[in-house]
């Protein structure tokens, strides 16, 4: 008789959240089964509702999307995509304009932990902001990782054999609009 036991067959199993607004960044969301978590990955994902949503959002009632990235990676950890409806001043549309070579140290998950310039300027990742994986349909041949770093905001890179890093632009702070029309 073995000592290690199975999941039930309807019992909820945790799905850690990862980036995204600060009420639900690190948070563990329990709405889906073992066996939902093993099906396809496309069906998988969830739009919460923040207390967070940007301010300048058009939508104050925006949900935010978290998905999990496909395999190999676990269906247990669902990373920040974005805003749903989408802004066109979401921080998540933010780009780097000036990109540079880096070595990125990863935990056991394979979440970046920091990273090295090929100056030697060292950078520690603080938290993560959002995470979209590569996707060679949509043209994005690189994953995503907006991150956190020494309060500013990076923007790495993950192509297949190297990375890339860059500073986020600022943003401005900007006021809800919560006129109804």
């Amino acid at each position: 008789m073995s000592e290690t036991t199975s999941p039930v067959p309807n019992e909820t199993v945790p799905v850690r959240l990862i980036g995204g607004p600060d009420d639900w960044h690190g948070q563990d969301l329990t709405i889906h089964t073992a066996a939902e978590l093993a099906g396809p990955r496309e069906a998988l994902g969830t739009y919460l509702i923040s207390n967070h949503v940007p301010a300048g959002h058009p939508d104050p009632g925006a949900r935010a999307v978290f998905e999990p990235d496909s395999e190999p990676a676990p269906a247990t950890t669902w990373f920040f995509r974005g805003w749903f409806p989408y802004g066109p001043h979401d921080l998540e549309n933010r780009t780097a304009d000036q990109i540079v070579p880096v070595d990125v140290e990863s935990d056991e998950e394979g979440l970046p932990t920091g990273w090295v310039t090929d100056e030697g300027e060292r950078h520690r990742v603080d938290r993560i902001l959002a995470h979209w994986q590569a996707n060679l349909e949509d043209d994005l041949g690189f994953g995503v990782w907006h991150v956190r770093s020494g309060g500013a905001d990076y923007e790495l890179r993950a192509h297949p054999g190297h990375w890339e890093a860059g500073r986020l632009p600022e943003v401005e702070v900007q006021e809800h609009d919560d006129t109804l029309i």
